[in-house]
C-alpha cells in the first residue's frame, strides 16, 4: 500500500478486564502512525467491573485517534470481532486482545507488510518482559508465521475480509479456531500472506492452575472440525494426521500400550517415543528437575489431548490425533 497511508480500524473485543484494557488503549493511543488514519474500536461484552466507565471517560475526551466504544451481549469474543469489523472504516482491520500492549510502530509495520495481493499480515507476539515466567502460566509467543492465525495481533486487508464473509458461523460460540478458520479462509480465496516481525505486540502472562491447564487441552477437538472446513490445513499437521509429533508420539504408545496388553509385550516398546520426544521439546526448560516434572505432569494433559481429538475425528468424521 503506497501513497497516502490507509485508514487502519484497531478492533479490541474485551471481558472484565478494565485495566489491561486501558494499558492496551494507551499503547494504541501513542501509535507512530498518523493519527488521523486510524480508529479503534473496543467491543465489550459489557459486565459492571468499571470498564464502561472508563471508556465512555476516554471517549467523551475526544481527540485522536477516534476512539469508539460499543456495549454488547455476546457469548464469545468472536461475534465482537465481527461486529467491530462490520462497522469499521479501515483499509485494514487489525485485530488485538484487551490482554496485550501494543509497541509504538505496530500499525505501520503491519501496514508496511501489507503489499499488493497481501490479505493478512501476522505480527510478532512475545511474553511481557516486565512479568516472571510461571512454570504453569497461560501467554502467546509466535515469532515466525504460524498457522494459527491468532487475532491477538494480526490484520487484515478489509476487502480479503469482507470477500469471505469474515469470521465463520460455525466459530460464533466457541472459543478456539475461529481465528485459525479465517486466516485459511483469506489464503485459500488467493491472497497472500505476511509475517512483519517488527509489529510486535506484548501479551500478559497469566498463572494457571493444574486444572485449568487441563482443561484447556480439550479446546483441541476443534481441529478435526477445522480440517474438515479447510482441507488445506493438512498440510501443515505432522504426518498429515497428528497436530504435533507429540500427539503422534502419544498415539502410537497408546497403540503399543493396547497392542501389548492384547498381542505381543514386545510392542510395549511403541510408548517409548513419547518421553523421549518431551525431553528433547524441552522448550523454555532447561532444569532437568523441571523437564522432568512437566513430562509427568503433561501425562494426564496428553491423554486429554488425544481423547479431545479422537472425540473431535469421530464427531466431524475428519481424522485428527
Amino acid at each position: 500500500m503506497s501513497g497516502t497511508p490507509p485508514f487502519v480500524s484497531v478492533v479490541v473485543p474485551t471481558h472484565r478486564r478494565r485495566e489491561m484494557l486501558l494499558r492496551l488503549v494507551a499503547s494504541l493511543r501513542a501509535q507512530d502512525y498518523p493519527a488521523d488514519r486510524y480508529e479503534i474500536l473496543v467491543v465489550h461484552n459489557a459486565p459492571d467491573d468499571g470498564t464502561a466507565a472508563a471508556m465512555t471517560g476516554l471517549v467523551a475526551e475526544g481527540g485522536l485517534p477516534a476512539l469508539a466504544y460499543h456495549p454488547k451481549n455476546f457469548s464469545s469474543p468472536t461475534p465482537s470481532r465481527q461486529f467491530g469489523a462490520g462497522i469499521a472504516r479501515g483499509d485494514v482491520v487489525a485485530f488485538i486482545d484487551d490482554d496485550c500492549e501494543a509497541s509504538p510502530g505496530w500499525i505501520a509495520a503491519g501496514v508496511a507488510a501489507m503489499a499488493e495481493g497481501v490479505g493478512v499480515v501476522q505480527g510478532r507476539t512475545l511474553p511481557r518482559s516486565d512479568q516472571p515466567r510461571r512454570f504453569l502460566e497461560k501467554t502467546v509467543c509466535v515469532t515466525g508465521p504460524t498457522p494459527y492465525f491468532e487475532t491477538c495481533n494480526i490484520f487484515y486487508r478489509r476487502d480479503a475480509f469482507a470477500g469471505v464473509g469474515g469470521f465463520s458461523d460455525a466459530f460464533m460460540e466457541r472459543f478456539w479456531g475461529e481465528d485459525t478458520d479465517l486466516g485459511w479462509k483469506v489464503t485459500g480465496a488467493g491472497w497472500g500472506r505476511a509475517f512483519a516481525p517488527e509489529a510486535l505486540v506484548r501479551h500478559e502472562v497469566f498463572r494457571q492452575s493444574f486444572l485449568a491447564w487441563h482443561k484447556e487441552a480439550l479446546n483441541l477437538r476443534v481441529w478435526p472440525l477445522l480440517v474438515k472446513m479447510r482441507p488445506e490445513i493438512r498440510r501443515e499437521l505432522y504426518g498429515r494426521y497428528f497436530v504435533s509429533r507429540q500427539s503422534a508420539a502419544f498415539a502410537l504408545g497408546v497403540a503399543g500400550l493396547a497392542g501389548g496388553a492384547l498381542v505381543h509385550p514386545v510392542l510395549l516398546a511403541a510408548m517409548l517415543p513419547y518421553p523421549v520426544v518431551r525431553v528433547v521439546e524441552t522448550g523454555r526448560y532447561r532444569n532437568p528437575a523441571a523437564i522432568a516434572a512437566r513430562v509427568l505432569l503433561g501425562l494426564p494433559r496428553a491423554a486429554l489431548i488425544f481423547g479431545a481429538l479422537a472425540y473431535g475425528s469421530v464427531i466431524h468424521r475428519r481424522l485428527v490425533l
